[in-house]
């Protein structure tokens, strides 16, 4: 009888390890598709915002994330999630809309290399001829603020439309973000490499990275070849 006992109880133990595994794998998994589909959503806005598309798909107000059991964030995974994450909020929209109407002077700015893109998914001023005149000075420094504000608020909203993932905040989705703008960056650019992390690899292992060769360092910052 203690025989059988102790054997049902080690099955059981045995069981509920190869649960709690299987969950935590299960979870780590969906994770992992929540951040993909993130990225995903940062593309198809920063297609929005670059004039690429005419249409960003907003989320109804009554739209609710299919959330899981212990509140641990694992996801119900069905198509009508995943639809829900490639849309953005009413504010995300509003934002995006603003950030669309600079977007071409941004660009002009960038290529004049009086703007760059850093690691942290911002603008930075850098020198150039255009920052000698005091009025126009003013003006880049006005549509830098402006532009800034308005990506620290969308980060924001992201991250808080996205915080039962238990990997997420402002700064991933600030890094998530700076990824994608290095990515598109144009030939004569500045931008930041990433920090030694993931995304440096990332870039690292890109065409990219290849073009860079040497002075592709983390943290550096470079010239779009």
């Amino acid at each position: 009888m203690k025989k059988r006992v102790c054997l049902l109880f080690m099955v059981g133990t045995l069981l509920s390890i190869n649960c709690v595994l299987q969950t935590k794998h299960t979870i780590e998994a969906h994770i992992t598709l929540d951040i993909r589909h993130i990225q995903e959503q940062a593309g198809n806005l920063l297609d929005y915002v670059e004039k690429k598309t005419d249409e960003l798909p907003v989320k109804e107000e009554n739209d609710k994330n299919k959330t899981s059991w212990l509140g641990s964030g694992f996801h119900l995974f069905t198509p009508a999630y995943a639809e829900a994450l490639a849309t953005v909020s009413p504010l995300a929209k509003e934002i995006a809309d603003r950030m669309r109407e600079r977007f071409e002077q941004i660009e002009q700015l960038k290529n004049q290399g009086c703007l760059a893109e850093n690691n942290r998914g911002y603008l930075e001023l850098k020198e150039c001829d255009a920052l000698k005149e005091a009025e126009k000075k003013n003006e880049i420094q006005r549509l830098l603020s402006d532009e800034n504000k308005d990506r620290k608020a969308l980060y924001k909203e992201i991250a808080n439309l996205n915080k039962s993932i238990p990997e997420m905040s402002i700064s991933k989705v600030e890094s998530i973000y700076a990824l994608e703008r290095i990515q598109r960056a144009k030939s004569g650019q500045m931008v930041q490499l990433p920090e030694g992390n993931d995304d440096f690899q990332k870039i690292k292992n890109s065409p990219l990275g290849q073009k860079l060769g040497e002075i592709c360092i983390p943290g550096a910052w470079v010239i779009i070849p």
